[in-house]
């Protein structure tokens, strides 16, 4: 990206860009990132092995001194996983859809931006901007 912005500048020519940040991993529902794993057609036993990872954990909690039951965590990632921002980019691996702009991801944010050489790439960034929007509605982040 800051390749992309210094060629641009050497040209003259400006780029406008605009960060998004997403929902937390430990926000999303598990059942959605192994489907959007398993769409990617990555073997069947990573998909296997992602799965069990996932489904594992349960939690409970203790108030004044009872501990309630297990119950099994049903999204997100535990938050001292490392392997947590790697499958939040599996997950929101499909955002660059339907745009005509560039984006780069970087954890749970990502930058969108373009080349603006008239007044219809200012168009197209918005209309990336907005398709970001629907994605992000469309995947509850």
């Amino acid at each position: 990206m800051c390749q992309d912005i210094a060629d641009t500048q050497d040209e003259g020519v400006r780029t406008d860009a605009i960060s998004r940040g997403f929902s937390d991993i430990r926000l999303i529902p598990n059942d959605r990132l192994l489907t959007k794993i398993a769409a990617t057609e990555v073997d069947l036993r990573v998909v296997v092995w992602v799965k069990e990872f996932l489904l594992g954990p349960s939690q409970r909690v203790r108030v004044d001194g009872q501990l309630s039951e297990d119950v099994r965590v049903t999204s997100g990632v535990p938050q001292w996983c490392v392997f947590g921002p790697l499958l939040f980019l599996a997950y929101v691996n499909d955002i660059w859809r339907n745009t005509e702009s560039k984006i780069r991801l970087f954890g749970n944010y990502c930058i969108i931006y373009i080349k603006i050489m008239d007044s219809s790439d200012i168009d197209k960034l918005q209309t990336g901007l907005n398709r970001l929007g629907e994605c992000a509605v469309e995947n509850e982040m």
